[in-house]
Order: C-alpha cells, then sequence, then structure tokens
C-alpha cells in the first residue's frame, strides 16, 4: 500500500526541506561540542544560540528565558517539579484542566501520589473552553501555579490564556501553558498571554523529534530534573544535540514566516472538510465547533461507530487519521477530553481527529471525506465482532 494522504499534523509533521537543510551542516561538518572552546566548538554554540535567538523572535521574548530540552514532556515536567520542589513543605496546590495532554495530567497525579501537591482539576465547558471564573473559585491561600494549555491536542480548542493569566497574577499566583499544540500555528506572544511558564516541541512544527524547549521569566524557579554539567545555563545537563537545536530554531523562523498565509488554507480546507462529513451526516458532532480553534484541527464524533476502527480502515485506504482517543492502551475507552467536554461516552467512542497541515492541498479534501463516509457506511452495516485492545502509540501527542 502506499501512501497517499497524511492528516495526522497533531501527532507530529514531516521535517521541512528547509528546516533538513539547515540541520544537515551540524550532522556532518560541524561536529563539535558547543560547550568547547576551540573553533569547532565555537561553530556549535553558534549554531545553539542563534537558533534560540529564532525561537525567542517566534515567541516574542528574550533568547536568555529558552531553555532547551529533549521534548515537549520533559519540559512540561520540569515546570510541574520545579513548582513543587520550591514549595515543599510549605503547602502546594495547583490548579490545572481536565483536558491536559498526558504528561501534565500524570506528572500532577504523581506528585499528588508522592504527597508534594494537591491538585484540583478544572472542567471546560461543552465546547471545550476553560473559564477564568471557574479557576477563580478554586483559588487557595496555598495555590502557587495555574497550569492550562494553550490549545487542546484532541479538539483544537484554544483556550483564553491572556484572561487566564491577567486573573492569576492578580492573585499573586503564576501561571503555566502547555503551548506545544499552538506555536507554529497560530500567532503566541508569550509577553501579551503574560504567562510565567510555557512550553514547546520542534516536532509540532515542522521540525524533528527529540528537541523541545521552555520558557521561564525567572529562571530562579526552575530546579533541574538532569543534573551533570552547566549546560543550558545550569538548567539542563546533558551535551546539547547541536543538529536538532539548530533545526528547531529554522523551523521557528519558517513558521514565522508562512503562519499567516498558511493558516487562512488550512482553516478554508478544514472548513469544507467538515461541511463536507456534516452534510452527509448532519448527526456526527464536531466538538469544539463553537470555540476558537487551531486552524488544521477538526473533531468529530460518529454515533454508530468505533472510531479506532475508523482509524485502522482509512491507515488501509493509504489515509493518516487518528482517534479520539488519545494516549489509551485500550482504545475503545473514550476519550477523557470528551468526557470532560460533557459528550455521551458511546458517541466519544465514535470520534476520530483529521489534523491539518502543509503536507495537504484542497484537492485532497473530497478523497478524504468520501472515504471516510464510505468506510463509515461500512462499519455500520458492519459492525466489528468484538472490541480488541489496541496500542496505537501514533495517538500519543
Amino acid at each position: 500500500m502506499t501512501k497517499k494522504v497524511y492528516m495526522d499534523h497533531n501527532a507530529t509533521t514531516p521535517v521541512d526541506p528547509e528546516v533538513l537543510e539547515a540541520m544537515l551542516p551540524y550532522l556532518k561538518d560541524c561536529y563539535g561540542n558547543a560547550s568547547s572552546v576551540h573553533e569547532w566548538g565555537k561553530e556549535a554554540r553558534y549554531g545553539v544560540e542563534k537558533a534560540r535567538m529564532q525561537l525567542g523572535e517566534l515567541l516574542g521574548v528574550s533568547e536568555s528565558t529558552l531553555t532547551f530540552t529533549s521534548c515537549g514532556s520533559e519540559s512540561n515536567n520540569t515546570i510541574l517539579r520545579s513548582v513543587a520542589s520550591r514549595f515543599a513543605g510549605q503547602g502546594c496546590h495547583i490548579i490545572a484542566s481536565a483536558i491536559e495532554h498526558p504528561c501534565i495530567y500524570r506528572c500532577l497525579e504523581d506528585l499528588e501520589n508522592q504527597a508534594e501537591v494537591e491538585v484540583s482539576w478544572i472542567e471546560p465547558d461543552g465546547n471545550g473552553v476553560i473559564h477564568p471564573d471557574r479557576i477563580a473559585e478554586e483559588i487557595r491561600m496555598d495555590t502557587r501555579l495555574v497550569s492550562i494549555m494553550l490549545a487542546n491536542n484532541e479538539t483544537g480548542v484554544i483556550q483564553p490564556i491572556q484572561k487566564i493569566a491577567q486573573m492569576a497574577h492578580e492573585k499573586g499566583i503564576k501561571v503555566h501553558s502547555d503551548t506545544v499544540q499552538g506555536v507554529g500555528k497560530i500567532p503566541v506572544d508569550l509577553e501579551e498571554l503574560g504567562v510565567d511558564f510555557a512550553t514547546f516541541s520542534a516536532h509540532k512544527l515542522y521540525g524533528p523529534k527529540g528537541i523541545g524547549a521552555f520558557y521561564a521569566r525567572d529562571r530562579s524557579w526552575i530546579t533541574p530534573m538532569i543534573l551533570g554539567g552547566g549546560q543550558e545555563n545550569r538548567l539542563r545537563a546533558g551535551t546539547e544535540s547541536v543538529p536538532m537545536i539548530v533545526a528547531f530554531g529554522a523551523a521557528a523562523e519558517k513558521s514565522k514566516r508562512v503562519q499567516q498565509e498558511e493558516a487562512e488554507l488550512l482553516v478554508a480546507m478544514r472548513d469544507d472538510l467538515e461541511k463536507r462529513l456534516l452534510e452527509s451526516i448532519p448527526e456526527a458532532l464536531v466538538c469544539g465547533k463553537e470555540a476558537a480553534r487551531l486552524p488544521g484541527t477538526l473533531c468529530v464524533c460518529f454515533p454508530g461507530i468505533m472510531g479506532t476502527y475508523l482509524v485502522l480502515d482509512m491507515a488501509e485506504e493509504g489515509i493518516a487519521i487518528s482517534s479520539g482517543s488519545a494516549c489509551s492502551a485500550n482504545q475503545s475507552k473514550p476519550s477523557h477530553v470528551l468526557i470532560a467536554m460533557g459528550i455521551d461516552s458511546e458517541l466519544a467512542r465514535g470520534a476520530v481527529r483529521l489534523s491539518l497541515g502543509r503536507a495537504n492541498s484542497p484537492e485532497q479534501i473530497e478523497e478524504v471525506a468520501n472515504t471516510a463516509l464510505r468506510l463509515i457506511q461500512n462499519q455500520k452495516e458492519h459492525p466489528p465482532e468484538e472490541e480488541t485492545e489496541l496500542d496505537l502509540l501514533s495517538l500519543c501527542d
């Protein structure tokens, strides 16, 4: 089978050719250790610091506030564990949303189990939006941090982070946002958002996997998770992966250039795809339809089917999409995000996510819609005999 259409950009994006071109010299000729003082090391250090500057320009912050890590999950764990460590023995209450990525809620669950923090989980409204007043209701004297993602990886719903940050700061509370899904797709100015901490990952904006970063307005709040040498201003030990960092910078630079034009095209394609699906299946539910969403994200619940089987059937046709049941070993279990939104569990089991990106063209929309509709009808006529447990690691996004 030949791959035909890739619509799983929220899981990962292909490396952009310009990004690969920028990265290749640091895999071949510019091989020095960025901590070395000789010419080879200086050349590598230049690549690292240029990338830090490029990322800072995309995010509207000084490069001195950015620290490179291996991924978004490491970045999120670093922020959350740093806050818990700072207030050890003093009482540490953290407010987070019930729709966070697993690297947030599993980290917080672990900290709770170790009695290092107490967590209040805020549920969204029916459109997947976290309202500031709901957060305000949970604030206590020992509330130290509010952690709300910028955009949800399953629904694409964008949160009112600026309003949340303003409200929290009025109470003297720090704010963290997992911005992994938003950066590169929508304008993200961290100074305008007003957050104290934020996290990013290159492979969501056409960079390689294995490189992430975090923003800390005040670096004194960070307790390193990895100890060793003095790399990354002593906040993240380990020899820098110079080629990956350079690629991250190049991806950030290109995103800044093409973001607006790209977003307009993605919105048009997503809306066309959504229209085609709903015209044939009007009872389908578009998750977060009335909220602001990422330009290329479409999460739809189809009644009477299993979304995971539709994902597999589409894959057999050469079309890559994903299930709404993200990061679950038993993929028949409905998504925690959709359940938190109040969507019926049976309907939520019929969820799929189509996430568009640079790999897509308007000409592909009709093909994808027609294929999905045909396979949905086939599943309704010939329902699976039994539910099988699937381990679809690509859903862990």
